[in-house]
């Protein structure tokens, strides 16, 4: 039977072999950036975490973070990678189905929605509104490239479609452009905060 990239098993064996070219290896700058800017802290929640670099940036900066992959590699990979004291905010969850409880004050995007297939992208959107407290920040990177279904993952979203999928319960606040991308990304993705009304 064949896997789509809406399954862990997927996404296993590309971990198991370190077949990632969407890792970044580290945090980007944009969202260095983010945290020099807003080290507050707060309840974070990173979807889809992979290796999980960025999770050490946001506690470093205060964030009570929770960083979830439905990949059972992934998840043992950044627990190795991390910190005792840190390996236990990596924890095996389905961003749709999981109880994280609510109120969340940012959720952070990196190269989850363009992982998930485009018919997933409304309940993502409607997920996302649904965890994210009144006032609260979705903000990360988006890939941009009208990818056909076929041709994904990574799947890019046409340049209007994030207004479409978001507008209403969410106002965007930044659209920056990325200079430090990944090959696969690179020309085709902004950093983009929005905030929920």
């Amino acid at each position: 039977m064949s896997t789509t990239a809406s399954q862990p098993e997927f996404w296993n064996p590309r971990y198991a072999s370190g077949h990632t070219p969407w890792d970044f290896g580290g945090v980007p700058a944009a969202a260095r950036e983010f945290i020099g800017a807003h080290p507050r802290g707060g309840r974070l929640l990173i979807p889809g975490c992979g290796s999980g670099y960025e999770l050490e940036a946001f506690v470093a900066a205060g964030y009570d973070a929770l960083a979830i992959d439905f990949s059972p590699t992934a998840v043992a990979r950044a627990q190795a990678r991390l910190d005792a004291s840190l390996g236990h905010r990596v924890q095996l969850a389905d961003f749709f189905a999981s109880d994280f409880g609510h109120d969340f004050d940012l959720i952070y995007e990196r190269t989850f929605l363009c992982a998930l297939p485009p018919a997933r992208r409304r309940a993502y959107a409607n997920r996302i509104a649904e965890l994210l407290r009144p006032g609260g920040v979705l903000a990360g990177f988006f890939f941009f490239a009208g990818t056909a279904e076929a041709d994904g993952p990574p799947w890019g979203l046409e340049p209007t479609a994030i207004e479409t999928l978001l507008d209403g319960p969410f106002e965007r606040t930044r659209n920056l452009a990325v200079h430090d991308s990944l090959p696969m990304f690179a020309g085709k993705e902004r950093w983009q905060e929005w905030r929920r009304a």
